[in-house]
């Protein structure tokens, strides 16, 4: 599976504020400290492997991506975020928990979170659960 990254023109005009100097595609690239489009390939399935695997995708300023696969059923423990964060499911379904919430998590679904906020991921009994992890911005995780 293959994510493409890009930002529309008539957005990138609306970030540039009438800026002459710079193109949509270079303010953009400068945005994000990266190219202004790429194409990121994805986990394609759960296949074997550790229990827990993490991929980051793309590590920038403005964004972090990363891939985590949960096999077996492998809970992903409590922990938090400095910025806001969007976790979707690739493959497979589980819950969110945050506090006291059960946020359910498959292929329809997305969670948002906002910053600090703890949370753990626990795939559905006996399921694998492929994750895409979007990091609005750079700051440390907190893992216990």
């Amino acid at each position: 599976m293959r994510l493409v990254l890009a930002l529309p023109f008539a957005v990138a005009a609306l970030l540039l504020g009438g800026c002459a100097t710079q193109s949509p595609a270079q303010h953009h690239a400068a945005t994000l400290g990266g190219p202004a489009s790429r194409v990121v390939e994805l986990p394609g399935t759960s296949s074997e492997g550790e229990p827990r695997q993490v991929r980051v995708l793309v590590d920038e300023p403005a964004l972090k991506l990363a891939s985590i696969v949960l096999r077996d059923g492998t809970v992903l423990p409590v922990h938090h975020s400095g910025v806001p964060v969007t976790i979707m499911s690739l493959q497979g379904s589980g819950t969110v928990v945050a506090g006291t919430e059960r946020l359910r998590l498959d292929p329809t679904h997305a969670v948002v979170l906002a910053p600090k906020v703890p949370h753990s991921v626990e795939p559905d009994p006996g399921t694998n659960l492929v994750l895409l992890v979007h990091h609005l911005g750079r700051a440390e995780e907190h893992h216990p």
